[in-house]
């Protein structure tokens, strides 16, 4: 238990809260899911993922240009490692996996979020943001992948089987 904390259940449930927010970002950005992707970051937060530097309103709006051409799109968090410093603020440092297909190309790319999480307001969310790049590989396809009719198959936004099947 963190020396912030008076319970390990109250360090239990903002470490929850905090890796809860990095999966509903991942699910959010595959999905294109702008207005779900920005409520992951507070009011006032930086984002520095290197092509783009600024407040997540502007990143947000520019990565839905650049996944509205994409055909696929899977965020994978990984080692997910919380370091509080405060009991309403923590380092949170995240391995991440992605895997992106634009036409003929596939992109996988490994990198980590270095993040500053704050809890304002009773919710834990991005104060500030770095995206570390480790590495990237972008392969042309002979042709994009072919699935049986019978499976379920993903979409690359809101039309994604997610939104239908948990209602």
């Amino acid at each position: 238990m963190s020396r912030h904390f008076r319970s390990f259940l109250e360090e239990l449930e903002a470490r929850t809260a905090i890796e809860d927010c990095l999966k509903r970002f991942a699910r959010a950005v595959d999905r294109q899911d702008w207005k779900a992707a920005r409520a992951a970051y507070h009011d006032g937060a930086f984002d520095d993922h290197g092509f783009f530097k600024g407040p997540p309103d502007a990143f947000l709006a520019h990565i839905a240009k650049l996944h509205a051409q994409q055909d696929h799109s899977m965020h994978f968090n990984t080692n997910v490692l919380i370091e509080f410093q405060a009991k309403d603020r923590a380092f949170v440092e995240t391995y991440v996996l992605v895997l992106q297909r634009f036409g003929d190309r596939r992109v996988t790319a490994s990198a980590r979020y270095l993040d500053r999480f704050e809890e304002r307001n009773g919710a834990w969310r991005v104060a500030h943001r770095t995206l570390v790049f480790g590495d990237m590989v972008s392969e042309a396809m002979a042709e994009p992948p072919k699935f049986p009719p019978e499976f379920t198959v993903q979409k690359h936004g809101l039309d994604d089987p997610l939104y239908r099947l948990k209602t």
